[in-house]
């Protein structure tokens, strides 16, 4: 189990590095301001090609290693896959509770405050070191790199889980008589109340470009499935948010949160530092399912009308840049 053991520790381990960064948060007027910040691009797919293929080989290795363990077994290795799998959720969780509102600058002692160095291992990070700057572009980077690493090991624990069921298929099928049905397993996805989804596709169509706006329109009202995924031009935690919002208000019926996380996973991304980025089960279930109110900039608020029905209502911004209702 050699290569299990590397691809874990490989998921786990962030090499973080210092180098000289310019410090954007002094005064324009005394200049360039260079400091000892972070940097992980060695360790992000976008800037290092080398290390989405090496997770690639070390994931298709780890499930060779798998394949040839005891049969027993197996159950036990996708349990601990899972256990991993939790951390990254625990890590967005945190991201999105303390991320600064926007105009805020980030704290040096960001990666301290939600807890980095308890979830993940990296080989510097000391509690009290705040000596090295935090700025957007590692931050940014830092979550492409997870983001990565979470997509790895989902995949990882998707093949697994096939392979056991299959196993466990095998061993039963002598139990099952030949007139016996097989169970069909439904997919449910998102169904809006009446008269909400066309509320809803009017302030979120502004998010999307002219030509994804009827696919857009027909994965809302019938669930029809795009040819691909779905850009949302705008931050991810904000389509998240707003379908939070419209579950937890049960305006959106026949699924639970973990389908619906699911079915915005199949068929959206966002657009994150100019690129487009796919949502994970982690970052989503940090927003969905958690009980605190994450996104601080929300693209629509649910009201009641004169009617004392439930709307929706467009988010904008004013000319102070705080939030208002149009």
């Amino acid at each position: 189990m050699e290569h299990f053991k590397e691809y874990f520790t490989f998921l786990q381990k962030f090499d973080l590095r210092l180098s000289e960064i310019r410090d954007k948060r002094e005064p324009a007027e005394l200049g360039p301001v260079f400091k000892s910040g972070y940097d992980i691009t060695h360790q992000t797919p976008h800037f290092s090609l080398q290390f989405a293929k090496h997770l690639q080989i070390l994931k298709d290795l780890a499930v060779i290693d798998i394949i040839g363990a005891d049969p027993g077994r197996r159950k036990a290795y996708l349990d601990q896959a899972k256990k991993l799998l939790s951390l990254f959720n625990r890590f967005w969780e945190n991201y999105f509770r303390h991320y600064p509102a926007n105009g805020e600058n980030l704290q040096d002692n960001f990666l301290l405050v939600i807890e980095f160095a308890e979830i993940f291992y990296n080989d510097f990070l000391e509690p009290d070191k705040t000596d090295a700057i935090v700025t957007p572009e590692f931050i940014e980077d830092l979550c492409d790199s997870i983001r990565e690493r979470e997509e790895s090991l989902a995949a990882f624990i998707a093949e697994i889980t096939a392979l056991v069921k299959t196993e466990g298929q095998d061993s039963e099928v002598e139990k099952i008589s030949d007139g016996e049905p097989t169970p069909i397993r439904i997919r449910r996805y998102p169904v809006f109340v009446e008269g909400m989804a066309d509320q809803f596709f009017k302030i979120f169509k502004e998010y999307f470009e002219e030509k994804d706006q009827q696919p857009l329109f027909s994965l809302l009202t019938n669930n029809v499935s795009p040819k691909g995924k779905l850009l949302f031009n705008s931050n991810g935690n904000q389509l998240a948010d707003a379908f939070k919002q419209l579950i937890e208000a049960n305006l959106i019926v026949s699924c639970n949160k973990a389908e619906l996380e699911s079915w915005i996973t199949a068929h959206f991304q966002y657009v994150s530092n100019a690129q487009a980025k796919s949502f994970t089960a982690g970052y989503l279930n940090g927003i969905i399912s958690s009980d605190v109110k994450i996104c601080k900039s929300p693209i629509l608020a649910v009201n009641k009308n004169v009617s004392k029905e439930l709307a929706l209502a467009a988010i904008g911004r004013n000319k102070k840049g705080s939030d208002s209702l149009i």
